[in-house]
């Protein structure tokens, strides 16, 4: 082979070679990208994405469901079977979170990612995936009760107050389901001793259905929730309760209340038959006697609505 000839396949195999070494130093960046400079026993991004959402998904469920917990110590009980489920412990969870803390453009990586995820079990939920949609399910309704302030501001110079409220409505009857939600703090500087929230469904015989928490003077910001069914199949005279309730009610005041709903759902289908129901489980009811003309007026209508002869 002529100098001249070897020269040219020198030139010829020139782009290969810089493209090798372009291939080389992009692998070497993408495993560096991958190994992130993570310390041993922290987890990847993908581990943090996947648990993350779990337990957001847990606090969700515990907030709908009415339970509300402040600290992180009261909710790792449900917490402990997330990390079952991946196989990690919570020192590695809490190593990992700080040692992501402190990188906030990976962490923000990490939480867009846990956003995604929680944006597609929303749209998922909201069409049936998991609890189809049941054609009676579509009768029920919801109604807000709540006729008073949703917002209430005390201050030491405000007068001693539970914040009792009582509702009454002639349309509140068995069956119905009560939701009372709000937000409330407050702080240490209040005066009221062991203070509680109560929820009621008062009926006209004088019994009670009812639910109460106990609050915190920690100037902690909670979101209570409250559900009552209507089971008894007697009439309801109102719905009451002590958004602010204490033993003791001297001295000054320092809360916060915010957000106030009384949800009442119930099926608009079945309120009529459900009113004969509680009517016919009354002390004392007598049933109204239908005379044979009465009877055979009856007849008569449905045969003629449905074409039928009568005989």
């Amino acid at each position: 082979m002529t100098a001249s000839n070897q020269k040219k396949t020198a030139m010829l195999n020139l782009p290969n070679k810089l493209l090798t070494r372009l291939i080389f130093v992009i692998a070497c960046m993408l495993m560096l990208l991958s190994c992130e400079g993570r310390p041993k026993g922290v987890l990847n991004q993908r581990e943090m994405t996947y648990i993350l959402t779990e337990m957001h998904k847990t606090d969700a469920t515990m907030n709908e469901k009415g339970i509300n917990y402040g600290h992180f110590k009261d909710k790792a009980p449900y917490y402990k079977f997330i990390f079952k489920k991946y196989r990690v412990t919570q020192a590695q969870f809490d190593s990992s979170l700080v040692w992501y803390s402190k990188k906030p453009r990976v962490f923000n990586n990490i939480y867009d990612k846990v956003l995604a995820n929680l944006t597609i079990l929303q749209k998922e939920v909201k069409n049936g995936k998991y609890h189809p949609v049941d054609t009676l399910d579509l009768a029920k309704m919801k109604t807000n009760l709540w006729n008073r302030r949703i917002r209430y501001v005390l201050t030491k110079d405000s007068t001693r107050t539970q914040l009792h409220f009582e509702i009454t409505d002639y349309s509140l009857t068995y069956g119905d389901t009560y939701t009372l939600k709000f937000l409330e703090r407050i702080a240490p500087e209040d005066s009221c001793k062991k203070p509680r929230v109560i929820f009621r469904i008062n009926y006209v015989n004088g019994k009670t259905d009812s639910v109460y928490r106990t609050a915190f003077n920690d100037s902690l910001l909670r979101r209570y929730t409250f559900r009552l069914q209507a089971f008894r199949k007697l009439k309801i005279k109102s719905i009451s309760g002590e958004l602010l309730s204490s033993k003791m009610y001297r001295g000054k005041l320092n809360a916060y209340v915010d957000s106030i709903s009384l949800i009442r759902e119930f099926n608009s289908l079945k309120q009529d038959s459900l009113k004969i129901v509680v009517e016919q489980a009354t002390p004392g009811f007598k049933p109204r006697r239908i005379t044979p003309d009465q009877f055979q007026n009856f007849r008569k209508h449905i045969n003629r609505r449905y074409n039928h002869p009568v005989k």
